[in-house]
């Protein structure tokens, strides 16, 4: 059994995990003033579209979270894994902001999710994303 073999296999299994959909948004330029709120609005380009799979743990743990100061409230950031196909062409960054939207858990539709970090490696099934929920 060759390992290319044993990576076409895996990758074929985790693909097949990833029942959601998901965008991935990176900044399109500085935030812009709306005159009519007063609040600062940011554009945003899409970098990706297309399957996706998000589950909770990170490096913090199993859905672990940590209070923090966020604008000007207390929140609680839960860390979660997003894991793309192998074959996602799209290079994500840190900062860009995953949304999903279609699931089987209707509670992660809509919710915006930041990328934190990016796991590489010749060897994996799928790419990981670290993304954090500042929503609260």
């Amino acid at each position: 059994m060759s390992v290319s073999g044993v990576l076409a296999r895996g990758r074929t299994a985790a693909l097949m995990l990833m029942r959601d959909t998901c965008t991935v948004e990176r900044k399109d330029g500085d935030p812009v003033l709306n005159d009519e709120t007063g609040q600062l609005e940011q554009a945003w380009t899409t970098v990706y579209t297309g399957v996706c799979r998000v589950k909770s743990g990170g490096r913090a743990g199993q859905g672990a979270g940590r209070e923090t100061e966020w604008g000007e409230r207390e929140v609680t950031l839960h860390q979660y894994t997003a894991v793309l196909p192998w074959d996602t062409t799209e290079v994500i960054a840190r900062e860009d902001r995953l949304t999903v939207t279609a699931s089987d858990d209707t509670w992660l539709i809509g919710r915006h999710l930041e990328v934190i970090d990016i796991s590489l490696a010749g060897t994996a099934t799928a790419r990981r994303l670290l993304v954090e929920d500042k929503e609260g």
